[in-house]
């Protein structure tokens, strides 16, 4: 047994992190440099854009088999498949030319995406009592958002000369495999806890029948309309401040304001106390806040006054993420939580592209004040939704 087990369960945690920002880093490593890349490697900016899309059009196949697959294997083995299939696509995409090497290493790379997302709820469980599992979650979650943001501030420093940035990324995801095979240690035993045993053995039918449970589901339809939101918001924040004449950059500014609302939120979701006990009426305020603050978003054009509706926006829609990940985790027990947090990271992406393209009408006709109620109706429904989940007494508020 590790002897100081306090101190290994925020390595593990820490490299888990590690690993999860690096993902997202990767995914957009070529996407704020796409004219650079199409102009060094020969091809047009569309066709650069597949450096990125593999992501998405992989997670979508393999996200269940992904978590499946934790699930059953300890979680160093995991981690350790992770940072060396990283490795192996930023090894390939620097020794195999041109453009083509770049989409083999990515589409590598891309493979474990999944993996990295189902395996939050295993490590928390594994390494962390009930109390401390929502702060694991908090961090695991906001490595997200941290990979990014270094994604856009750091990237385009390379654009000079995209193929040698391929051999820092080498040598980077190189120490890192070095310190998770080296520093993760062997899978604690399971908690012996209440709690636990009580999970344990309501999970212990088949997963089809875990996703079908009623609440289960509706988190994943709560992470269908919440992500859509966001993700239709973000997309279309310039256009549609851009009718009320604010520029470009004013709109840039708000939405950083938002995105970096959801990450301090997430900071802050661990420390406040009962909150995990809470979902229910923490969402319901959230979606009653965010009605008229997208209403006004659509009609606004002070950017102060815009960039605090963005910040609180940012706040009431990313904050929760990390308490509704922790939920799914207790609901699914310790041997389907991989596969049900797969699921929820599915639905999340089913529910982006599915706004996106429903708003899109709307956006080509420029019609955003029907948009922000269409936004507004969104978060009406998830409020209708939030009345409908039923926890476990232990989990409900």
């Amino acid at each position: 047994m590790n002897p100081n087990p306090t101190a290994a369960r925020w390595r593990v945690l820490a490299l888990y992190a590690l690993l999860n920002a690096l993902m997202q880093f990767e995914w957009l490593r070529f996407a704020p440099v796409a004219n650079d890349v199409a102009a060094q490697y020969g091809v047009g900016v569309g066709t650069v854009g597949w450096l990125s899309l593999v992501f998405p059009l992989l997670f979508l196949p393999l996200a269940l088999p992904s978590g499946a697959l934790v699930d059953r294997l300890h979680l160093r083995i995991s981690l350790r498949l992770i940072a060396g299939v990283l490795l192996l696509g930023a090894l390939l995409r620097a020794l195999l030319p041109g453009f083509s090497g770049l989409l083999i290493g990515q589409t590598v790379i891309a493979l474990v995406q999944p993996m990295v997302m189902s395996a939050m709820a295993p490590l928390a469980r594994a390494w962390f009592a009930p109390s401390q599992r929502l702060t694991a979650t908090s961090v695991g979650t906001l490595a997200l958002f941290v990979g990014l943001g270094a994604a856009f501030v750091l990237i385009p420093l390379a654009a000079a000369d995209v193929a040698a940035s391929q051999r820092f990324d080498l040598i980077v995801l190189a120490l890192v495999a070095l310190l998770v095979f080296a520093l993760v240690p062997r899978d604690p035993p399971p908690l012996d806890d209440a709690e636990s045993a009580t999970r344990v053995a309501s999970s212990n039918g088949s997963a089809r029948f875990l996703l079908t449970r009623p609440a289960l589901l509706l988190l994943f339809a709560l992470i269908f309309v919440g992500n859509g939101f966001f993700n239709a918001l973000f997309t279309w924040i310039e256009p549609m401040l851009g009718a009320n004449g604010l520029s470009a950059d004013a709109a840039g500014l708000v939405a950083l304001a938002m995105l970096a609302g959801g990450v301090g939120g997430m900071v802050f979701v661990p420390a406040l106390p009962g909150l995990g006990a809470r979902l229910r009426l923490s969402l319901s305020g959230a979606a009653l806040l965010g009605i008229p603050l997208v209403l006004l978003l659509t009609r606004l054009d002070q950017l102060p006054l815009l960039c605090a509706i963005g910040l609180v926006l940012g706040v009431i829609m990313l904050a929760p993420l990390p308490l509704l990940l922790d939920t799914v985790s207790g609901l699914a027990g310790a041997q389907h939580g991989g596969l049900a947090v797969s699921a929820f990271w599915l639905a999340g992406n089913a529910g982006a592209a599915a706004v996106i393209y429903a708003l899109s009408y709307l956006a080509d006709h420029q019609l955003w004040q029907l948009a922000g109620y269409a936004f507004a109706g969104l978060l009406l429904l998830q409020l209708l939704m939030v009345q409908a989940l039923r926890l476990p007494r232990h989990m409900a508020g």
